[in-house]
């Protein structure tokens, strides 16, 4: 692969231009302290430790994505683009700290978010109920945070539940949407709405009760109200759906955290968007 000619076309202020573009012309000629994650010669992903952040790169050689770069800008400009839609909704996603180009490929850095993935967690520490009271808060604070997505019109491109990761700080915590290459205001949103919410919902019975389930779209529809014939109708719908899932193509199941025990600071945690919600100054949920 040939890497030359670097350049930054965007870096967000206050960055140190000069520290960022130094550790990138030293990844691409392969003479940094970056730990790669995947590279090929389509794409390259690699994060540094030090700055703590990820890079990113995205080949816009072919055809059809060259297409895409003339009407939608590239892969790069529409990361950069779903996460200030997130922002503005005052959404959690983390922030693209440079973008640039080089030979075929764009490319983002951006910051590295320091929690583990929604799913993950579920499997590794809240599977079969364990600690019940703070997994229906989970859910709670999970509709919440769709919900107040959604009520900007904001569409998430793959709202997996991996997509979602847990940012613990301090006494609370927050959910941020990453991978949002996809992520944009929506056209046809009622369509991509239940989209969203069926992605979201797979989560097998070891994951998400139903008693979970009804609490996810309670708090959805109180971030986002719609008329209460219309709410109910949308949450039948989609279980129905999620239901029909898991029929073909089985439940999906996360992978087991073992490099760094979350739960140590996670169960001190109560939800950020649920505790200014509900005005409630409480201590977190009983375990």
């Amino acid at each position: 692969m040939t890497e030359t000619h670097m350049s930054l076309h965007y870096i967000l202020d206050g960055s140190d231009i000069r520290t960022y573009s130094t550790a990138i012309e030293k990844l691409l000629a392969g003479k940094s302290c970056w730990k790669t994650v995947k590279r090929n010669s389509r794409n390259i992903i690699a994060f540094h430790p030090e700055l703590k952040v990820y890079f990113k790169s995205f080949n816009h050689a072919g055809p059809k994505e060259r297409l895409k770069r003339i009407f939608a800008g590239s892969r790069a400009q529409r990361t950069f683009n779903g996460t200030r839609l997130l922002h503005l909704a005052g959404c959690q996603a983390p922030d693209i700290v440079a973008m640039g180009r080089f030979a075929d490929h764009d490319f983002i850095l951006m910051e590295s978010v320091q929690g583990p993935p929604l799913l993950n967690t579920l499997e590794s520490y809240l599977k079969h109920q364990s600690h019940p009271n703070w997994r229906l808060s989970l859910y709670q604070e999970l509709g919440l945070t769709i919900g107040k997505m959604h009520s900007h019109g904001v569409i998430h491109g793959d709202l997996r539940g991996n997509n979602v990761v847990i940012l613990p700080e301090n006494h609370y915590y927050r959910l941020a949407l990453i991978d949002n290459e996809r992520t944009r205001q929506a056209i046809r949103f009622r369509r991509e709405q239940r989209r969203n919410l069926k992605q979201i919902m797979l989560f097998g019975p070891q994951y998400i009760t139903e008693e979970e389930q009804k609490q996810f779209f309670v708090y959805y529809f109180q971030a986002f109200p719609h008329p209460p014939r219309r709410a109910k109708q949308i949450e039948v719908d989609i279980l129905r759906e999620v239901n029909g899932h898991f029929k073909r193509k089985g439940i999906v199941q996360g992978t087991a955290i073992t490099e760094t025990d979350y739960w140590t600071q996670l169960a001190k945690c109560r939800p950020y968007e649920l505790s200014r919600f509900s005005n409630n100054d409480a201590q977190p949920p009983l375990l």
